[in-house]
């Protein structure tokens, strides 16, 4: 239901904006500003995103898990999306995605809302947190 109504708003929202924005600049620059913003962002998208690929090639070299990266790579999909869509608040919300700390942070809140669900998912019976440590048997 959620989802349904997102996707009925946004799009109404996008479009008061863009009327809005129209009726101040005008329709010429409200087009070119539109498309400045879409090429600005594939460009931004595209060296980003090749620097988050090598990111992620060096924590496989390293024999980590690049979970980080790969978020902030769905994260920067994501944002070169927004910034194709017309529309002044998918713009503003993919530049947002742009800026790193923003990009990291949001990427930290999805990796630890996964790790919990998928912690919640291993042990359904149990409740609270996991400790993480080192043991050994003695037998």
């Amino acid at each position: 239901m959620r989802f349904l109504a997102l996707f009925l708003l946004i799009p109404l929202f996008e479009v008061v904006v863009f009327i809005q924005v129209g009726g101040q600049i005008g329709a010429l620059w409200t087009i070119l500003l539109t498309l400045a913003t879409a090429v600005t962002g594939v460009t931004l998208v595209r060296t980003q995103g090749i620097r988050t690929f090598y990111a992620a090639k060096a924590q496989l070299a390293q024999g980590e898990t690049p979970a980080m990266a790969v978020v902030e790579g769905i994260l920067l999909l994501l944002a070169g999306v927004m910034l194709m869509i017309p529309g002044f608040i998918s713009d503003a919300m993919g530049a947002l995605m742009l800026l790193p700390f923003a990009r990291q942070a949001l990427a930290g809140a999805v990796l630890e809302k996964v790790f919990i669900a998928r912690a919640n998912q291993a042990q359904p019976g149990q409740k609270g947190h996991t400790i993480e440590g080192q043991f050994r048997r003695d037998d």
